[in-house]
């Protein structure tokens, strides 16, 4: 079962991405699977146990909502395929430090790499095709003029657990923790 840990934006942040996903599918080198949001954790060490689900509360219990920017658009280092807005937070490393720490020491599952040391929080705009990226100059201007949500902020109160719907390849909410630590 495919299960990761996300943080939802605002429906104003999340609906100009939309927007740009639907109006540059060519860009794409694979349909979305879901809803732009800020991804904290991958699938190890997850499950929907009762004493995962409750280790969640806990971690969640103890984290404060927090401030999340969005900052430009960017792709990353390397094949760079992946159109993204930079996202600078300090709750949510300190909160994925948390997760990633907490969930392995009671799962024994090994984390990926990315999550040990590097993982970069982001928002993923699209996943570009070698023609996209070869027009790189043009997908940023379409972008800009799109007026995705970069240099704003948003509060984060909740975490999400999601699962990858098989049939539809679609991720989908499966549990809600709010993020509930006094400010």
């Amino acid at each position: 079962m495919d299960l990761a840990l996300v943080l939802p934006m605002p429906a104003d942040l999340s609906e100009p991405i939309e927007r740009f996903r639907a109006r540059h599918r060519h860009w794409a080198s694979r349909p979305m699977r879901s809803w732009p949001h800020l991804s904290i954790k991958g699938g190890a060490g997850l499950s929907e146990d009762p004493a995962c689900l409750d280790l969640l509360r806990k971690i969640t219990a103890k984290t404060a909502p927090f401030e999340a920017r969005l900052g430009e658009l960017a792709v990353f280092p390397g094949e760079g395929r992946v159109l993204h807005l930079r996202v600078e937070s300090p709750g949510w490393t300190r909160l994925h430090r948390t997760l990633v720490d907490t969930i392995a020491r009671h799962t024994d599952a090994q984390m990926h790499p990315l999550e040990i040391a590097g993982w970069i929080p982001h928002v993923t705009v699209l996943r570009l095709t070698t023609e996209a990226l070869a027009q790189r100059k043009q997908v940023f201007a379409a972008a800009q003029r799109a007026g995705l949500p970069s240099n704003t902020s948003f509060t984060v109160r909740s975490l999400h657990m999601e699962r990858l719907d098989a049939v539809t390849n679609w991720w989908n909410p499966t549990h809600t923790f709010d993020l509930t630590a006094p400010t």
